[in-house]
């Protein structure tokens, strides 16, 4: 009974909250700029919302299924490194340490298996299972460009999962990433366009840990790099064209807003998937949310075929 209402009650409590999480965070004044609407008072830890319903909805589940215990534990501390980032700004190097920490401890708390596409199930190198954490986390944090797109790019990814899960007959793995989803569209409601809310580092990162950490719980690292294939390609374009991990703040901007389109900023040798999208012309920020989405859409789709 608790599997078939944990998606349920996770998505209600977190549309139940998100009003109050958003006067709380205007009335102490942790907001941002909506640059595309000249928006000054933008809630700017809305991802909160995402977490609390994920963790409830994981927390369920953990009645029955013990090793969800960890996801739970796992993703608790990634989401409030996020959080303290919202607030406090926390080095990135210092970001990137705790979600490799946190993978290494679920090394030693599970064993884990990976399967690989053509290729079988394997134990020993189980390590590049957890890995996926780490990689995942950040890989999803550098990739939140406009209204909308991280919340739903993870509901149809987990989507991908779920449907995965169940043609290998795992229910269990589905119903956690069914939790996901609903945590993910709880956010939605939220940060859409025009967004009520910005996710913040405490969504991309709670977001991007409870995934990876339950694909690799789930044995479902494979297909999970398959459907993220727009954040991973984002992720290694920054990385290597900016030199190494940086802070946002610490890197020339790839793309600028002029007459509200997104055209790329020549001035800068940062490349990023955006970038790439208003290479050959401007675009307005629904504009590359559609492109985004749909990219997402289809390498899902191929990670359920493959």
């Amino acid at each position: 009974m608790l599997q078939l209402v944990a998606a349920p009650a996770a998505f209600l409590l977190g549309v139940a909250i998100g009003p109050l999480w958003l006067t709380y965070l205007r009335r102490r004044g942790i907001i941002s700029v909506d640059v595309y609407k000249g928006r000054r008072d933008v809630p700017k830890a809305g991802g909160l919302i995402a977490m609390i319903a994920g963790l409830f909805g994981m927390s369920l589940l953990s009645l029955t299924d013990g090793e969800l215990w960890y996801v739970v534990a796992a993703v608790l501390i990634v989401g409030l490194i996020g959080l303290l980032d919202d607030i406090t700004d926390v080095n990135e190097i210092v970001r990137v340490a705790v979600s490799l920490f946190v993978a290494v401890g679920l090394y030693f708390a599970i064993r884990l298996r990976m399967t690989l596409p053509f290729m079988g199930t394997f134990y020993s190198p189980s390590w590049l299972a957890v890995l996926a954490i780490p990689v995942m986390t950040n890989a999803y944090n550098m990739l939140d460009p406009v209204n909308g797109f991280l919340p739903l790019s993870n509901a149809i990814i987990a989507t991908s999962l779920t449907i995965n899960a169940l043609l290998r007959g795992n229910i269990e793995a589905a119903y956690a990433f069914s939790v996901h989803i609903a945590a993910s569209m709880a956010l939605f409601i939220y940060n859409r366009y025009p967004a009520k809310a910005f996710n913040g580092n405490v969504g991309s990162y709670f977001l991007g840990a409870e995934i990876a950490t339950l694909a690799a719980v789930y044995d479902m690292v494979a297909p999970l790099v398959f459907a993220s294939m727009p954040y991973i390609v984002n992720g290694i374009l920054i990385v290597f064209s900016a030199g190494g991990i940086r802070g946002r703040n610490k890197i020339a901007r790839p793309t600028v807003l002029v007459d509200g389109k997104v055209r790329q900023n020549c001035d800068s040798n940062v490349l990023s998937l955006t970038r790439l999208l208003v290479g050959d012309r401007p675009m307005g920020e629904y504009e590359i949310f559609k492109a985004l989405i749909y990219l997402t859409a289809i390498t899902s789709a191929l990670a359920v075929i493959i």
